[in-house]
């Protein structure tokens, strides 16, 4: 075992600095040890002994290493009564079956992830306090970039930038979706369900295989990947029976091993769309308006929307435009978007494909847009390739291209300086994200009630949201000094609000923070929570000693139910 932080967690030096910047701050607290529930220590210490044979002496952490595998942004970090920590790291190779052999053996409950980066929900940090942490970003090979059929064929602890960097290396004619942030796994984003941009930005959707190891070491395939040798395995998501591959997305039921993802081909030539709004009462009609272009096709891809106060923040902190105390007041926003030339509201999306199809739509948008939301201005650029080539995704400006044109990039990592005045000051970032129809009516409403609720909390109103077909996630961001007791006691608070307003309108959230994984499961209510006690039957089945990520997404193993946080602080009925 090995006290030492891991060591070149990312080969790209960019990376590794942000990485060891956001876990590895002098602010930090120390991690108290903890044991796993229900676990003694002389028990713990054979366990930790025997996972050492398994994977070696340089993979299993304690002590100070766990520095790595708490949420980096916990706004209890000076808590240790709510502070998520884990009893020990395994960062494991090739031995999986072995890792879960010796959690079943001592009844130590391990914590999945990939890449620990859905920071904002509680990066790698367990549900369960004591929870051993397994790590798989050392589980790290790309098997397949197939250019015929445009998919990629991953393992967890590939990057969003590991597969970009492969794909140009390998003259790959794909494009890979990615976020705005390209540290993170594409697998670990898939199976929460994340977005990109442009083409197959619903990464989940675009699954069509995976390999699963379940809680008892069996592994199993989805799809026609489970036909031996079958030319259709990552090409259809259906096989003959029961599709399954959902029951291990957003789930605790079994560990992703590997996973296929659809890409987009590389284009002839892409077309960047932005849609400008300029006051805040104008998003109703501008969402009304590309919400039907994107059901009828008009738009194929998702649009990403940002308020002012979120591009605001990619261009400095706070104190660089206002020195005064409370969020920013409208009258000196409305100066600084004078100041900058931008709308209240931006939205962008990208074209791919024949340039003169995408002149057509171009063309034919703005007629829409002109015609049903005149206050909005409409700005596009069309960069085709060469001599009627394949277009080159770096010939792109940055401006207009990065995750758009799947280029990974670190670029909006500065928002969360935004707040920060002190010396000693921590960033940190988190956010409440309600599903929403995609509807003016509903979003203005929604908007209405943030702002006050942002107001009363004393914190700027950042957000954006992604709109798909007939919903859109609602992306309520907020940036905080997590040095600052006041702070983090505010974005809690503005937390809470928004979740009370979200149960109220019947907005469910399409991910949940660890601290806050039962209230949000507690919104399926539906004949007494029955969606949950579905899971809870498949989990008992599936991981009988409750190994795999308890309480993960509210769903919890029999041995630990009681464990379970409810609205009412009282556990659930059963129907058994």
């Amino acid at each position: 075992m090995t006290t030492s932080l891991p060591q070149n967690t990312y080969p790209d030096p960019e990376y590794e600095k942000a990485h060891l910047d956001t876990f590895s701050s002098p602010g930090s607290r120390p991690i108290k040890p903890v044991l796993p529930p229900g676990i003694s220590q002389e028990k713990f210490n054979k366990a930790l002994q025997e996972l050492v044979k398994v994977v070696g002496q340089d993979a299993v952490f304690v002590g100070d290493a766990l520095a790595h595998y708490v949420d980096p942004y916990d706004i209890h970090e000076n808590d240790d009564t709510k502070r998520k920590v884990p009893s020990a790291a395994v960062c494991n190779f090739n031995d999986l079956r072995e890792v879960i052999r010796v959690a079943n053996a001592f009844g130590i409950p391990l914590w999945t992830f990939s890449r620990g980066k859905n920071l904002g929900y509680g990066g790698p940090a367990p549900r369960v306090n004591g929870t051993v942490a397994l790590d798989l970003h050392r589980m790290n090979k790309i098997l397949e970039v197939n250019d015929e059929f445009a998919y990629a064929v991953v393992e967890p602890g590939v990057t969003f930038h590991d597969l970009y960097k492969y794909c140009v290396e390998h003259k790959k004619k794909v494009w890979p979706s990615t976020p705005s942030l390209g540290w993170g796994s594409v697998v670990g984003n898939t199976l929460d369900r994340g977005c990109g941009f442009g083409g197959h930005s619903s990464h989940h959707q675009s699954i069509a295989g995976l390999e699963v190891m379940l809680g008892d070491g069996d592994v199993v395939r989805t799809g026609q990947f489970g036909i031996s040798n079958s030319p259709s395995a990552f090409l259809s998501k259906y096989t003959f029976g029961p599709s399954v591959e959902g029951l291990f997305v957003q789930s605790n039921l079994g560990i992703v091993t590997k996973m296929s993802i659809w890409l987009n081909h590389q284009p002839q030539a892409f077309g960047f769309c932005s849609v400008s709004a300029p006051d805040e009462d104008d998003i109703g009609a501008m969402v009304d308006v590309l919400g039907k272009m994107r059901r009828n096709g008009m738009i194929p891809n998702v649009v990403w929307t940002t308020n002012f106060v979120e591009w605001l923040c990619i261009q400095g902190k706070r104190r660089n435009f206002w020195k005064g105390e409370g969020p920013i007041p409208d009258w000196r926003l409305k100066e600084l978007q004078k100041e900058f030339g931008v709308g209240w509201w931006l939205s962008r999306f990208g074209l791919y494909g024949p340039k003169r199809v995408i002149e057509a739509q171009i063309a034919e948008i703005k007629e829409q847009i002109a015609k049903e939301a005149p206050v909005c201005t409409v700005t596009s650029h069309i960069y085709a390739g060469e001599n009627g080539q394949l277009l080159d995704a770096q010939s792109v400006p940055p401006e207009h291209g990065l995750f758009l044109v799947g280029v990974p990039s670190m670029f909006s990592l500065p928002l969360m300086e935004w707040p920060i005045v002190r010396a000693q000051g921590k960033p940190a970032h988190g956010d409440y994200a309600p599903v929403i129809p995609s509807s003016g009516k509903r979003i203005v409403e929604w908007m209405k009630f943030c702002k006050k609720a942002y107001a009363d909390a004393g914190v700027d109103l950042m957000a954006d949201f992604f709109m798909h077909e007939r919903h859109v996630i609602f992306t309520n961001m907020y940036a905080y000094d997590q040095q600052d007791p006041v702070d983090c006691k505010n974005v809690g608070d503005l937390y809470m609000s928004m979740y009370g307003e979200a149960k109220k309108q019947g907005y469910g959230m399409y991910r949940g923070h660890v601290n806050h994984m039962d209230l949000i499961a507690e919104l399926n209510d539906f004949n007494d929570h029955a969606y949950n006690r579905f899971t809870e039957k498949i989990k008992d089945a599936l991981d009988p000693n409750g190994i795999l990520s308890p309480g993960k997404q509210g769903i919890w193993p029999q041995k630990l139910r009681h464990l379970r946080e409810t609205v009412e602080k009282s556990p659930r009925k059963s129907k058994i």
